[in-house]
């Protein structure tokens, strides 16, 4: 199975859980990361940096899958063993760094950029 046809069974599992996958230019938006699972009140977004090469994407996809029950959801097994791999490399005792863009400083505020006292 070719790294397209990967990405577009990735994006429909992602569409089946209610993932939202989103490709932009994050650079353009001042965020320097490849892209990644974020949570936005009640919704979960996965933005991946648009200029990414499949493989790359396939990591960022598989990454966010990993967050959700997959047990129900048909795929490919070609598929399915992509996403049992990543599932076996992020086991709660694995003591790879996260790759998320740090926090803001919590003594600042969003609207002003000030210190708060």
């Amino acid at each position: 199975m070719n790294e397209s046809t990967i990405v577009q069974h990735l994006e429909e599992i992602a569409e089946k859980v209610n993932l939202k996958v989103n490709y932009e230019n994050l650079r353009k938006l001042h965020i320097f990361s490849k892209g990644g699972f974020y949570r936005l009140q009640e919704d979960h977004i996965v933005l991946i940096e648009n200029s990414l090469n499949l493989s790359e994407k396939i990591e960022i996809l598989a990454d966010a899958l990993g967050n959700y029950d997959l047990e129900d959801v048909y795929m490919p097994p070609a598929v399915r063993k992509i996403l049992d791999r990543k599932a076996d490399t992020n086991l709660p005792d694995d003591t790879a760094q996260s790759e998320d863009p740090p926090l803001p400083p919590s003594d600042v505020t969003e609207d002003q950029g000030t210190a708060v006292p």
